[in-house]
């Protein structure tokens, strides 16, 4: 769910003369996309690090995943009032998405699993669903109808059908659970791009922040350190049709696909913060989702309009410090 964003790698091979660890790199596909993990330590410590940060990455994987029949979500009862027991993994993607529900006024719902297979299928098919088949389909969905105690980590739907889908912040998750698996090996020093959501730790020594390249056509180039960076729009996953582009993002609010030729990319401490907002500012919009950011100075964000006349508008500053 994410615009192309990528780590601008090849840069931090040669790093201006300054006395450095050597930076290692490592790749895997996690979640049905490309998790790329650079490590500035000792090959054996850097190693150490990888690993255990793809077995972190597993465990999320294996229970939020929705394209896994055998995941812990895809297991959730379909019945309402059904409860159940859930894992650790599982219970704190509900708690963190709840809580984006709840801050954002539900423009972010991780409960609209039913609607997103449908679009999927829809965009595979080319051709969108009909607006009585998303009313349907949206009716089993909502925040509001998840009947969930953090306390017990217990879990149940107070609608039929309704299904979880964390494709808007589940490679947040993973991201952060990836960088506290390897600072658990001691390494403080590790960048992880999990399919664009970018999160940053210290940088290697010698550097101020690890430089990262955005993919947006105007070679802009961010700094970070121990800050996450996500961009959501509708550039790769979208539906073309009666001359309009729908977006892969849905409004939850009607069940339809945000219509408006958007990009956001947001900046906060965790990737799941940044991947949450960069969902939910592509549905919410500057005005909307500036009310948002005023909420936490450590959070901010653009929006770029690929077909309007300003390239980008700022909502709370234009790019993390050097």
């Amino acid at each position: 769910m994410r615009a192309a964003v990528a780590a601008a790698f090849s840069a931090l091979a040669a790093l201006g003369g300054c006395a450095t660890a050597e930076v290692h790199e490592y790749r895997r596909i996690v979640m049905g996309a490309e998790c790329r993990i650079l490590v500035a330590a000792d090959e054996a410590s850097a190693d150490r690090a990888a690993a255990a940060a793809f077995r972190r990455l597993a465990e999320v994987e294996e229970a939020l995943s929705d394209w896994i029949p055998s995941s812990e979500v895809r297991r959730l009862p379909a019945r309402a009032g059904e409860r159940v027991t859930v894992g650790p993994d599982l219970a704190a993607a509900l708690a963190a998405s709840l809580a984006w529900s709840e801050r954002t006024g539900g423009a972010f719902d991780a409960t609209l699993g039913s609607l997103t297979a449908a679009w999927r299928d829809a965009r595979r098919r080319g051709q969108p669903l009909g607006r009585a088949e998303a009313s349907a389909l949206l009716a089993r969905c909502g925040w509001r109808q998840v009947r969930f105690d953090a306390a017990t980590r217990t879990y149940a739907a107070a609608v039929d059908g309704l299904r979880l889908d964390f494709g808007a912040i589940g490679q947040g998750l993973g991201a952060d659970a990836a960088m506290e698996a390897i600072r658990g090996t001691g390494v403080r020093s590790a960048l992880v791009d999990l399919s664009g959501d970018i999160l940053a730790g210290d940088p290697p020594p010698g550097r101020r922040a690890w430089t990262v390249a955005v993919d947006d056509g105007r070679g802009t180039v961010m700094f970070l350190r121990n800050q996450a960076v996500t961009t959501s729009g509708d550039r790769e996953q979208h539906l073309d049709a009666d001359g309009e582009r729908l977006s892969h993002v849905l409004d939850p609010a009607t069940g339809w696909p945000v219509a408006t030729r958007v990009q956001v990319t947001a900046f906060a401490p965790s990737a799941t913060e940044a991947d949450a907002l960069a969902t939910a500012l592509c549905v919410l919009g500057p005005e909307r989702g500036r009310a948002v950011l005023a909420t936490n100075p450590a959070w901010s964000a653009t929006w770029s309009w690929p077909d309007g006349p300003s390239a980008a508008e700022p909502a709370r500053g234009t790019a993390p410090p050097r």
